[in-house]
């Protein structure tokens, strides 16, 4: 998991991360609140924890967003992926309310993208239930905030297609491919980035 402020304003931001075990196994999640200022950042802490309140109760991803939508201003745009990784299973369960879509990279190193969402908090809208995945198990999530890969003047596909590719071809470990992806797609600088990478239960040596 990292976390890297804008580097070209003084601003607090919104993007965030996080990770929450739950009997039903690990929540995780990865958010970004529009705009460089205190009341995004205020908008932020209310969703964190919020969410982080909701997971430890036990709600299922499509729940949490759900009763999120209660938590956050008309006036506020928000974008939030929500995975629930079941414990000694190899099934996420996610609700995407506008977000980056996430990405598994298989043990082989076959990368594929998770495009089904809902619309983003702040809308109001309600949100289409979780959509379930079953992955290989020792596969690799992948969950980013735009800082990390949109530029100015580049189609956000083309960067999405060069994440995917970086992604299938670096180690695997999670710490090692967040510490590789931030070295290799070097951010601009000019949004936050929030990035994290889980390994969805890795099969044990013999």
């Amino acid at each position: 998991m990292r976390y890297l402020p804008a580097s070209e304003r003084t601003e607090i931001g919104g993007d965030f991360y996080e990770a929450v075990t739950t009997p039903a196994g690990l929540v995780v999640a990865v958010g970004d609140v529009a705009g460089h200022s205190l009341d995004a950042a205020m908008v932020m802490g209310q969703v964190r924890h919020a969410l982080r309140a909701y997971a430890t109760e036990g709600h299922p991803p499509r729940a949490i967003l759900a009763h999120l939508l209660t938590s956050v201003s008309p006036s506020a745009s928000v974008t939030l992926c929500v995975i629930l990784i079941e414990a000694d299973s190899d099934t996420l369960h996610i609700a995407n309310a506008g977000h980056l879509p996430p990405l598994i990279r298989d043990p082989d190193g076959t990368t594929r993208y998770i495009r089904e969402h809902g619309p983003l908090l702040g809308l109001g809208l309600p949100h289409p239930p979780a959509h379930r995945v079953t992955v290989e198990p020792g596969s690799l999530l992948v969950l980013v905030t735009d800082g990390l890969v949109e530029r100015r003047h580049e189609d956000l596909e083309h960067s999405l297609h060069a994440l995917a590719e970086l992604v299938g071809d670096i180690d695997p470990d999670p710490e090692e491919a967040c510490t590789t992806l931030l070295d290799r797609l070097l951010p601009d600088g000019s949004d936050d980035v929030a990035l994290m990478a889980v390994r969805v239960n890795a099969p044990h040596p013999r």
